[in-house]
């Protein structure tokens, strides 16, 4: 029998009990982190309690978006250089220190250097994390194997808002020192546990040589497009959204409860979809998931109590749910072994973008008209669809080049 064919027909338990100990290991620092992710979300709440405009909230969030694309170039090019581990280990506990240093924060030019040190260490561990993913799961596996890591993220999630709702009614302090010490947990347990996965030599692990495979890469460059269409709709829940239910006059911990619930339903249905998506083909399931984010959000065009805005919520998680692990596993799939974590952080460099641009701007229409908004992301949706559908047409035969340079450890 092929092995392929095996392994579709293995029960999700097996799936499961196959995966190697890495991917548990990531599993509960993930969990562990992103409980403690507490600032980011209620940012925009907590510097509007403290009289900053909208305006000014965005410069801020902008600022931590250029942190973030320098994260990305810093994160993909170490973990191909210094191994997997490293580079996590050096991002999370940093990042630690830069939160605490944004707690201390007084004046809105505090707040915007604090915010792009946020934003410069806080990301560099996604490329990291992400690749040595691949690097150690074989690639029959790696749908249920990203659908295991966001499975923590997003229990993660789901505990860590709805406690972050209760502190944040309480003082804000605490989601400070949380979300620092679960950033130096994980950078422990990084440090302590995980291998380095694949290296490369100083000069193999340049951007240049990426970038050149990338720009021929067109399957690669579609799924890049279509991301970055995509990725504004995600921002919209902590700014945008988190406006919405403080008009209807509800309370912060409303708020949390609603992203909270967000996580629970992917606790619970994210992997037994994943096994499903995995069987279709990729650049459909990413297509559909993409369409249903873009529609979720618009339905917050009739919210007139937090029940449209939950059913929104319903909406948007099933289109993540669909598209988020399958792109994971069609990243890795299009990335040469040896460039993996650059691959990694330039899609990665779409979601820094998009925090750079969808928060404030998001605010600022709302602000406006907030029907031109809602309405605007479904049409994001539906482009960001129809380019990862158009992309599949644009094949691309991988060409890995040679990796006598690269090493496992």
């Amino acid at each position: 029998m092929n092995p392929d064919h095996k392994i579709a027909d293995e029960s999700l338990i097996a799936q499961l009990r196959a995966l190697p100990h890495v991917v548990w290991i990531l599993f509960a620092g993930l969990f562990i982190h992103r409980f403690g992710t507490f600032v980011v979300p209620f940012l925009t709440l907590y510097l509007t309690s403290l009289g900053y405009s909208a305006k000014q909230i965005a410069l801020i969030f902008f600022s931590m978006s250029i942190g973030g694309i320098g994260s990305m170039a810093m994160g993909g090019r170490l973990s191909d250089l210094i191994g997997r581990k490293n580079t996590m280990a050096i991002a999370l506990i940093s990042g630690a220190c830069s939160m605490l240093l944004m707690w201390q924060a007084h004046s809105q030019i505090e707040y915007l250097v604090t915010a792009f040190f946020v934003g410069l260490t806080h990301g560099m561990y996604h490329p990291a994390s992400n690749s040595l993913l691949a690097d150690v799961v074989p690639p029959q596996r790696r749908v249920t194997a990203y659908a295991v890591i966001r499975w923590g993220v997003n229990l993660g999630f789901a505990c860590g808002m709805a406690a972050g709702g209760f502190l944040a009614e309480r003082n804000f302090s605490w989601l400070f020192i949380g979300d620092a010490s679960t950033s130096a947990i994980f950078g422990i347990i990084a440090l302590l546990t995980l291998p380095h996965g694949l290296k490369t030599s100083a000069h193999r692990s340049r951007w240049k040589h990426a970038v050149r495979h990338m720009i021929s890469n067109r399957q690669f460059v579609g799924f890049f497009i279509a991301n970055f269409l995509v990725v504004g709709i995600f921002f919209q829940w902590g700014s945008s959204v988190a406006r919405l239910i403080i008009d209807l006059g509800y309370t912060k911990q409303t708020y949390g409860w609603v992203m909270a619930a967000s996580g629970l339903i992917i606790t619970f249905f994210e992997i037994p979809i994943s096994q499903i998506s995995r069987r279709l083909p990729a650049h459909r399931v990413i297509a559909l998931g993409f369409f249903l984010c873009g529609m979720g959000l618009w339905l917050n065009a009739f919210a007139a109590t937090w029940m449209v805005i939950a059913l929104a919520m319903i909406v948007f998680t099933m289109g993540e749910m669909i598209s988020m692990p399958v792109s994971g596993a069609y990243i890795a799939e299009m990335a040469p072994d040896e460039m993996r974590g650059r691959y990694s952080a330039a899609v990665g460099l779409t979601w820094n973008l998009g925090n750079a641009l969808a928060p404030g701007l998001g605010l600022i229409i709302y602000e406006f008209h907030p029907q031109i908004l809602w309405w605007g992301l479904l049409a994001s949706g539906i482009l960001s669809g129809g380019v990862m559908l158009l992309s599949r047409h644009q094949k691309f035969e991988r060409k890995d080049t040679p990796i006598r340079n690269t090493q496992v450890e």
